[in-house]
């Protein structure tokens, strides 16, 4: 693994195909994966709304400073 990870920049479809590929990855590993992300696995390749949650929660992430620091605490 990369070590410095911020030297690859990424658009929003690679992020969203790695999010994708990540989630994928989880729900293959686990025997019993939660049903949320199996759920949430499912819409981001089915429902093409998600692409515009996608963007909405990029935008949100990239305005909001102290987001970026409190979901780190939830």
């Amino acid at each position: 693994m990369d070590s410095d990870w911020t030297l690859q920049s990424l658009t929003l479809d690679e992020a969203f195909r790695a999010a994708y590929f990540m989630i994928d990855q989880y729900v293959a590993l686990e025997s019993s994966p939660d049903v949320g992300l199996v759920l949430l696995h499912q819409y981001m390749k089915s429902d093409p709304a998600r692409w515009d949650d996608w963007t909405a929660s990029v935008r949100r992430a990239l305005s909001n400073e102290s987001a970026h620091q409190d979901w780190l605490h939830d």
